[in-house]
């Protein structure tokens, strides 16, 4: 049995290749149109609380990362760029 305080290692674990990349997708520039694959994915990261709506002052970007997704991909040693 796992231990009782981590509750998101399972999620996080099971984060698959393209889920890490598509969540730098979000936190660099997100992508103006989406694969159905891809669109699919994008939910189930919502779903997860990897990805939230990016607030009006974010525009044009729809989506953001949760700060959940921001430490798993700084954990994995992922760069974003942010400028």
């Amino acid at each position: 049995m796992p231990p009782a305080d981590n509750e998101h290692a399972g999620a996080e674990a099971e984060l698959s290749d393209a889920d890490i990349s598509l969540l730098c997708d979000i936190g660099d520039t997100f992508p103006d149109t989406l694969s159905a694959e891809k669109r699919a994915r994008l939910e189930r990261l919502i779903a997860a609380g990897f990805v939230e709506a990016a607030p009006a002052d974010k525009a044009p970007a729809k989506y953001q990362l949760t700060a959940r997704a921001t430490k798993v991909l700084t954990e994995r040693g992922v760069g974003l760029n942010e400028a």
